[in-house]
């Protein structure tokens, strides 16, 4: 886990798996040893701290039967500010 000293704020947050993880006995799902995570969020216009990356390893088996690999790399990035007003809000009655 990485700190930004200034602003006391998960800057990146790793973890790996060292054993099996088993759901409802491994009959739901079995976790393989060696997944791994990583995440990180940067702060953006000096304001606030949003997720950048996120990288995702691991290796399922669902229900006894079918093995699913997931190597995912998630980038997030030019984010945006804007502003939005609201003149005039109605809200229906529900009918039965």
């Amino acid at each position: 886990m990485w700190i930004d000293e200034k602003d006391k704020q998960v800057a990146r947050l790793e973890a790996v798996l060292f054993d099996n993880f088993k759901v409802g006995g491994g009959v739901l799902a079995n976790l393989k040893k060696g997944a791994s995570f990583a995440l990180e969020q940067e702060r953006v216009n000096d304001e606030i701290w949003l997720p950048s990356v996120a990288d995702i390893n691991l290796s399922v088996k669902v229900l006894l039967v079918k093995g699913i690999n997931v190597n995912q790399l998630v980038k997030s990035y030019d984010y945006r500010k804007f502003k939005t007003e609201i003149k005039d809000s109605k809200v229906n009655e529900i009918k039965n």
